[in-house]
């Protein structure tokens, strides 16, 4: 299995691990106060993150490292973007993170890097070990963890608790608002949609195994809002079998972009039903396993897939 096969499955079960609420903010503020000691008051907020450590902050952070490519997005989306000083190596989107110093791998950043860089504040995310939130702390950087449930409610968990971490609560809400109207559209387009696809999910595939999202996962939910019937749904964790693919047929598979003409090629999946009557979809993985404001993204075009069933070039 490769490098980049190994840190998707990573993320999505890290993502299905459980977890408290986050995002939980109390302003804090006294009647009795004075004037300015009022106006640090009212800048006080608490926050409790995914681990359900709650902290009281003084003001919000004027310099954020973000430790995860989907918090990154999310605070681009929510046009706090001018806040961060660092990003991991795996960060790639919106194209202007590069001009963002690097702190790093994902799972092992350089603490000397965000050390010196001297941060606000760290937001981590799914892939992040306690060992390293700890370390971090241990040098006085305060650090929150926030990821939400394997679910679009998880991935407003996320959007909302940035939010209010970086004192973007009205674009968070306005983010929210519109993924919702989008989802309400697609499921309503769906629903004109008499015969689901019989689909399936190429996460891996070749020597290193074949590998898909089943039904408990949020890629396999995603099929399904789609308006896909995933061949795949009683299977229990990630790995499939070229037997049951063969045996299954899928109608529809889809798979990361760029690895349709490697797929094409190989013995078994050339044959595939889908494979011959040029059924073999890509999408853009990252839009799919980052959780934050593009997996609405991912949804319109799985069900763009679904419903029009428009071949690929």
């Amino acid at each position: 299995m490769d490098r980049k096969i190994i840190f998707i499955l990573l993320t999505l079960i890290t993502m299905a691990l459980p977890l408290s609420a986050a995002g939980q903010k109390d302003n804090i503020s006294s009647p009795q106060t004075q004037p300015d000691q009022e106006e640090a008051d009212n800048r006080s907020f608490s926050f409790t993150d995914s681990r359900g450590i709650s902290r009281l902050y003084q003001e919000h952070p004027g310099t954020v490292i973000s430790l995860g490519p989907n918090i990154t997005e999310t605070i681009f989306a929510l046009e706090r973007g001018n806040l961060l000083i660092g990003r991991t190596d795996f960060c790639d989107y919106p194209p202007e993170v590069k001009e963002i110093t690097s702190i790093g791998s994902l799972m092992e950043p350089n603490m000397e890097t965000i050390v010196n860089l001297n941060p606000d504040l760290v937001i981590a995310s799914t892939h992040v070990s306690p060992e390293v939130l700890e370390k971090l702390e241990s040098y006085g950087i305060p650090t929150v963890l926030v990821y939400g449930e394997e679910s679009f409610q998880g991935m407003e968990d996320v959007i909302s608790g940035c939010a209010i971490l970086l004192d973007a609560e009205l674009k968070g809400n306005e983010i929210l608002a519109d993924i919702r109207k989008r989802l309400k559209a697609v499921i309503e387009s769906v629903e004109q949609n008499e015969s689901p696809s019989r689909c399936y999910y190429a996460l891996g595939f070749g020597a290193g195994g074949d590998w898909t999202a089943g039904g408990s996962t949020f890629i396999g939910e995603l099929m399904t809002l789609a308006g896909g019937e995933n061949i795949a749904f009683e299977q229990e964790g990630w790995s499939y079998s070229k037997e049951w693919l063969v045996e299954k047929q899928p109608e529809v598979i889809i798979l990361n972009r760029g690895m349709k003409k490697e797929f094409l090629s190989l013995p078994i999946y050339k044959d595939l039903e889908a494979s011959r009557n040029n059924r073999v979809f890509e999408i853009d993985e990252n839009i799919l396993v980052r959780q934050g404001p593009r997996q609405i993204e991912a949804l319109e075009e799985l069900a763009s897939i679904m419903v029009s069933g428009l071949d690929q070039p």
